[in-house]
C-alpha cells in the first residue's frame, strides 16, 4: 500500500471508527469510565497525540496486541480476594471509586476502603495507559503520512474526510444492532492491512486469533435458555427471565443496561394478578399493609387519579409496563416516548401484554424533550417513568440520557403540555435525599406550587416502586381528586415524603446535574485526573525530541478550545434536536463538514488569518446573546438551518485559522500531535461546568482560542 491517499484514508478511518468502539465498550463494561467526563475520549486523543510527537518508532503490531489485551480487561471475570477486600478486576473499578464520588453512582458500595480507592485509581490509570497504547502506533502512522504529503491541507481534508466515514460506520453498526466486540475484531483485520511488513503483520495475526479466542464464549443464545444480549445505539441491554420463584412477585423478563439491572417486562394483566393475589395479601397482612393493596401498582396509579381520563402521554416508556397499565385502564389514546429502538423493539417482541401492538398505543422512538418542543397535542395525565439512565448518551458530551428531562425548563413545557384540569405523575428512584429535594424544589419552580409526594412499594409484587411526584396544572386540581378519594388520600398520607429543599441547587438546561450533590468539582474526577495528567507530564518529557518535536503551544491550545466549546455546542444541539445518537451524528458531522469547507477557504485564500482570528473570537462572544430556547420557536428547515448554522459557526472560523497554521507549519505531525493532546486538555477542562454550568465553557474557550492564537494577532 504506497499510495499516500490510500494510507491516510484507511489509517484516519480506522481511528475514528475504533475510537468510537472502544468508548462505547469500555464504558459499558465499566462503568466507572461513563460517569468520569469522557475519559476514554480523552485517551484516544493522547494516544494519538503522542504518537505523532515521539521520537520512537511505534510498529502497529503494538496496536493489535493492545487491542487484545483492552478485550482480555473487558471480558474477565477474575475476583480479586484480599484481606479486607472484595472485587472483580477491572469490571470492579466502579465499586472500587464510587465512595469517592459526591456523584450519586448506581449501585455504589456504601463503605469507603482506602485500599480500595487506591487500587481503583492504579487499575483505571492502567485502563487509560492501555487505551493510549492502542492510539499511538497509529497515531504515528498518520502523522507520519501527512509528512510526506506534497498537498498538505488537501491531505488533511482527506483525513477529515475518512474519519467522517469512520464515524458512519460506527453509528450504522450501532443502528444494525452489531456487537462493539465484533468490531474490534474487524478493526484488527483492517490494521493488518495497513501493515505492511510480514513480521510485524504475523504479530497482528496473532494477536488478532487470539481476540478470536477470548471472544469465542460470548455466543449468542435463546433467551428461553441463557441472557441474550443486544446493543442499541446507546447502550448494552441484556435479557433474561425473571426466576424468582417468591410466589408474590410478578413474573416475565428482566432487562439488564450495561451489565445493571434497570427494568422489568412484568405479566401485570388481571389473570396474573388473580393468580397472585393470596400471595401478595399475605406479603401485605405480614407488613402490615394489607390497606395498601388496591395503590401498590405504581404503573395504574396514574388511573387512580385520572379514571376519566382519555388523553395520556408517557414519557420514558421503557418496554411497555407502562403502556401496558394504560391499555388495562381503556384509555383512547396513549402517546409513548422511549429513546432506545432496541428497547422499543424487546417490548413489541417480549412483552406478554403485547402493549405496543395496541391501535391505541402510538410510539414514538425520540428524545422526551424533543417530543415535548413538537407536539401539538394537550394531554389529560403526563406520566414520567423510571427514565434514570445508566450510561452516557454520546461519546462528546457528560450529560446523561435522562438529565434534560428533569430541568426546569422541561417541567415547564410538561405543564404547557397538560389540559387545564391534567395531571404529572413523575416517578423517580430517589437514592439520596438531595436528588429527592432537588425534583421537589424544581417541580415546585415549574408548576408555582409544591407537589404532592409519596413512596410506592410492593416488593416486586407490582415492580420496583419508587417515589412519585405528583402535581397538577392548576392548583386545586389535586386537592379535588383527592377529596374525593379519601381512600388514596390515605394511602398517601401514610407513604408521604417531603425533602425540604432548603439551599439546594434547582436543575436548569444550564445545570441539568441530577445526580450531583451541588456545585463543585467531583473529587473523583479530579483524583483521576490529576494522577493521569502527572503522569503523562512525566511521560511526555521522556517522549518528546528536545528540538524538532517540541510541543507547538498554538495548536495545543486550539485544540483545547475547541473541544470545550464541542462539549457544550452538543449538550445545546440536544436542547433543540433532541438527545439522540441522530442528533450527535449529523451534528459531528456539520462540524467536520464545516472544517472541510474551511479548508477551501483558505486554499481559496477567501479568509485571511487575522480576519479568521478575529472572526473566531467575536463568533464565540455572540453566541451568549442568544439563548438556545429561541431556537425552538422556529420550525423545520428553518429551525434546522439556523441553529446548526449558529450554534456551529466558531468551528468554521476556528478551522480557517488552523488551516492557515497547519499550511505553515514544516512538521504535520507535531501540529496535530499538539492540537490532540490540546483536545485532551480541554476535555479534561470540561468538568468545569459542574462547577459553573454549561454556560461558562463558551467564556473558557475564548480564554483558550485567545491563548492559541494571541501570537498572530499581535504580529505584524
Amino acid at each position: 500500500m504506497t499510495k499516500p491517499w490510500v494510507r491516510i484514508s484507511l489509517i484516519s478511518f480506522l481511528i475514528l471508527f475504533l475510537e468510537l468502539l472502544v468508548i462505547r465498550l469500555v464504558s459499558t463494561e465499566i462503568r466507572i469510565f461513563a460517569y468520569l467526563a469522557n475519559l476514554v475520549l480523552l485517551a484516544t486523543f493522547v494516544g494519538s497525540g503522542l504518537g505523532m510527537l515521539t521520537r520512537k518508532k511505534l510498529p502497529l503490531s503494538i496496536t493489535a496486541v493492545s487491542l487484545t489485551l483492552l478485550t482480555l480487561a473487558l471480558v474477565t471475570q477474575t475476583i480479586v480476594r484480599l484481606p479486607t477486600l472484595e472485587f472483580r478486576l477491572f469490571s470492579g473499578i466502579t465499586e472500587l471509586l464510587a465512595p469517592l464520588s459526591e456523584a450519586y453512582i448506581w449501585f455504589q458500595v456504601d463503605t469507603v476502603s482506602r485500599l480500595g480507592i487506591i487500587i481503583g485509581t492504579m487499575l483505571t490509570v492502567l485502563i487509560f495507559g492501555l487505551i493510549m497504547v492502542v492510539f499511538m502506533p497509529l497515531g504515528q502512522f498518520l502523522g507520519l503520512t501527512l509528512n510526506q504529503a506534497r498537498q498538505p491541507l488537501l491531505a488533511y481534508s482527506v483525513n477529515i474526510a475518512a474519519s467522517l466515514a469512520g464515524m458512519w460506520a460506527f453509528y450504522l453498526w450501532s443502528d444494525l444492532g452489531l456487537s462493539p466486540f465484533l468490531g474490534l475484531v474487524t478493526a484488527q483485520v483492517l490494521l493488518i492491512a495497513l501493515i505492511t511488513d510480514r513480521i510485524v503483520r504475523l504479530y497482528g495475526v496473532a494477536a488478532l486469533l487470539a481476540s478470536l479466542v477470548l471472544l469465542a464464549p460470548r455466543s449468542a443464545h435463546q433467551p428461553q435458555e441463557k441472557p441474550v444480549t443486544f446493543w442499541s445505539p446507546y447502550q448494552k441491554l441484556t435479557l433474561s427471565l425473571i426466576q424468582d420463584k417468591n410466589p408474590h412477585r410478578a413474573q416475565g423478563w428482566y432487562l439488564e443496561v450495561n451489565n445493571v439491572g434497570y427494568m422489568g417486562l412484568l405479566d401485570l394483566s388481571a389473570y396474573a394478578v388473580e393468580q397472585r393475589l393470596p400471595a401478595i395479601k399475605a406479603w401485605l397482612k405480614d407488613k402490615k399493609r394489607l390497606a395498601d393493596l388496591p395503590f401498590i401498582n405504581q404503573y395504574d396509579l396514574p388511573y387512580q387519579f385520572k379514571p376519566e381520563a382519555k388523553d395520556i402521554l408517557i414519557i420514558g416508556g421503557g418496554a411497555g409496563n407502562d403502556a401496558a397499565a394504560a391499555v388495562r385502564a381503556n384509555i383512547a389514546s396513549v402517546d409513548l416516548v422511549e429513546i432506545d429502538p432496541q428497547i422499543v423493539a424487546i417490548g413489541r417482541k417480549y412483552h406478554v401484554e403485547s402493549p405496543y401492538d395496541q391501535p391505541n398505543v402510538t410510539v414514538s422512538v425520540n428524545d422526551g424533550r424533543a417530543f415535548l418542543e413538537t407536539t401539538r397535542r394537550t394531554y389529560d395525565v403526563v406520566v414520567m417513568g423510571l427514565a434514570d439512565s445508566h450510561a452516557l448518551s454520546s461519546s462528546l458530551t457528560n450529560v446523561q440520557l435522562d438529565n434534560y428531562l428533569y430541568t426546569l425548563e422541561a417541567l415547564r413545557q410538561v405543564r404547557a403540555v397538560l389540559k387545564p384540569d391534567g395531571i404529572l405523575l413523575l416517578s423517580f428512584e430517589v437514592t439520596r435525599p438531595w436528588i429527592g429535594a432537588r425534583l421537589q424544589q424544581t417541580i415546585t419552580q415549574a408548576f408555582g406550587y409544591p407537589p404532592a409526594i409519596f413512596e410506592v412499594r410492593s416488593d416486586g409484587a407490582f415492580g420496583w416502586g419508587g417515589i412519585v411526584f405528583v402535581n397538577g396544572k392548576d392548583t386545586q386540581t389535586v386537592a379535588k381528586i383527592l377529596q374525593q378519594q379519601p381512600a388514596l388520600t390515605d394511602f398517601m398520607s401514610r407513604h408521604a415524603k417531603d425533602y425540604a429543599p432548603a439551599a439546594i441547587t434547582s436543575l436548569t438546561d444550564n445545570w441539568p446535574y441530577i445526580y450531583l450533590d451541588q456545585p463543585r468539582l467531583p473529587l473523583l474526577h479530579l483524583v483521576i485526573a490529576g494522577v493521569i495528567i502527572i503522569s503523562l507530564w512525566w511521560l511526555t518529557g521522556r517522549l518528546l525530541v528536545s528540538s524538532k518535536r517540541d510541543m507547538n503551544w498554538s495548536f495545543f491550545w486550539l485544540g483545547a478550545g475547541f473541544m470545550i466549546y464541542e462539549f457544550q455546542n452538543i449538550s445545546k444541539s440536544s436542547l433543540i434536536f433532541g438527545n439522540t445518537w441522530m442528533t450527535n451524528l449529523f451534528i459531528i458531522t456539520g462540524v467536520l463538514s464545516l472544517i472541510l469547507a474551511a479548508n477551501l477557504a483558505v486554499v481559496k485564500k477567501w479568509i485571511g488569518l487575522k480576519w479568521g482570528i478575529g472572526l473566531l473570537l467575536t463568533s464565540l462572544g455572540v453566541q451568549l446573546l442568544i439563548p438556545t430556547a429561541w431556537f425552538n420557536t422556529l420550525n423545520g428547515l428553518t429551525k434546522a438551518v439556523a441553529a446548526i448554522g449558529w450554534l456551529n459557526l466558531p468551528h468554521f472560523f476556528s478551522g480557517v485559522v488552523f488551516a492557515h497554521l497547519f499550511a505553515g507549519h514544516k512538521n504535520k505531525a507535531v501540529a496535530l500531535g499538539s492540537n490532540l493532546l490540546g483536545s485532551a486538555i480541554g476535555g479534561f477542562l470540561e468538568i468545569l461546568s459542574f462547577l459553573w454550568g454549561m454556560q461558562s465553557l463558551i467564556y473558557v474557550a475564548i480564554l483558550l482560542y485567545a491563548l492559541g492564537t494571541r501570537r498572530y494577532l499581535i504580529k505584524r
